[in-house]
């Protein structure tokens, strides 16, 4: 189903010995709404079996991800690095940034993953809410976001897109992208007529009906797409984040890091010893690891179109394993308040808890 948005709207290769299989299975927790959600895990923030602070009990954290993201989260449980860290996770899967925002805000998800636009949004709206450590960025010098079209449809180049209607996922960062990519040429950052594609995984097919004239994409898509429709890229956007941003990041209720302190300390180590081993890992086993957390299984498609695994691998193994760079992460902000995404540019500075910004918290 497309929608068309209101207008202005928005390491080494092997993982380290005794990791390389995937060892526990943890079911994350199925939510069909959000109201549901908040009515069936309600209970204290965190719970300890001695409790916060002896150095002895176990921590359980419920954590808001999407299906298959973030990566350092799942590996970090696989490896064993929360348990390290006395933490049992707990995961509450959601569709989106906005839905693991607001139940965070209501206290139904103790950490949840969400994109910095979404983050930022909800603090402006007034949530008291804190970033407690980047997530997502771009793996320097391999390309991952790129438009697609169909052969013959004169789309080549970015100044081709102008009044051609191209299909962009529903969160705001691929539209913010691309308009600066655009922009940065010179060209109309609104020339192109953006339209929202509830179900990205459908692209492909809508631009090989002429439904769409072009797509925004990544991963192993990019690889599919072109083997199977006969697509072509017509370019890279990936310009639009300034070097050294996340985009995405992990966050709480400025109440439950305040009363958490080490607890919050504790996530973070995992999460970032997490990011290591899925980075070290070879695109296989990162894939083996993502789908049992429901991410789509890309090992499937290599078998048919070669190279799919390892655009898959661009494009989810760039989490940050340190902390925010702050000039690049409000220089990001700042483009997406020029763009629609925000109302308006906001310094985060005052939004991060101080392991957001700890090289060894």
């Amino acid at each position: 189903m497309i929608s068309t948005p209101t207008p202005g709207g928005p390491g080494s290769a092997a993982r380290p010995a005794g990791r390389a299989s995937v060892r526990r299975l943890l079911f994350p927790t199925a939510v069909a709404a959000l109201g549901a959600l908040l009515a069936a895990c309600g209970g204290p923030a965190a719970s300890s079996e001695t409790g916060q602070g002896s150095g002895q009990g176990v921590d359980t954290v419920r954590v808001g991800v999407i299906a298959g993201s973030p990566p350092g989260v799942y590996s970090a449980i696989e490896n064993g690095f929360f348990a390290k860290e006395r933490i049992k996770v707990e995961l509450v899967t959601l569709s989106g940034g906005p839905a693991l925002v607001a139940a965070t805000e209501g206290g139904s998800i103790d950490i949840a993953w969400a994109d910095i636009f979404a983050w930022t949004s909800a603090i402006q709206q007034g949530f008291k809410l804190t970033i407690i450590n980047p997530a997502n960025a771009l793996k320097p010098g391999q390309p991952v976001n790129v438009i697609v079209a169909k052969p013959g449809s004169g789309i080549t180049s970015a100044k081709d897109l102008a009044g051609r209607k191209i299909g962009v996922p529903a969160q705001a960062l691929t539209t913010v992208q691309i308009k600066k990519w655009l922009e940065d040429q010179g060209l109309d950052p609104n020339g192109p007529k953006y339209t929202t594609v509830q179900d990205r995984t459908t692209s492909g097919g809508l631009v090989a009906q002429g439904t769409l004239d072009a797509a925004a994409t990544s991963g192993a898509y990019v690889t599919a797409w072109q083997a199977q429709y006969g697509l072509t890229v017509a370019g890279a956007f990936d310009s639009g984040v300034p070097d050294g941003a996340a985009t995405s990041g992990y966050g709480a209720k400025r109440a439950y890091a305040e009363a958490h302190p080490d607890l919050v300390k504790r996530f973070v180590r995992a999460v970032r010893q997490g990011v290591t081993a899925f980075q070290s890992a070879a695109p296989l086993e990162q894939n083996t690891l993502l789908v049992k957390y429901g991410g789509a299984d890309v090992g499937k498609l290599e078998s048919k179109y070669p190279g799919a695994l390892q655009k898959a691998s661009a494009a989810t193994s760039g989490e940050l394993r340190g902390p925010f760079d702050v000039a690049a992460e409000n220089k990001w902000i700042e483009i997406g308040a020029r763009y629609g995404a925000l109302k308006k540019a906001i310094d985060l500075t005052p939004y991060l808890w101080p392991t957001a910004t700890a090289a060894n918290p």
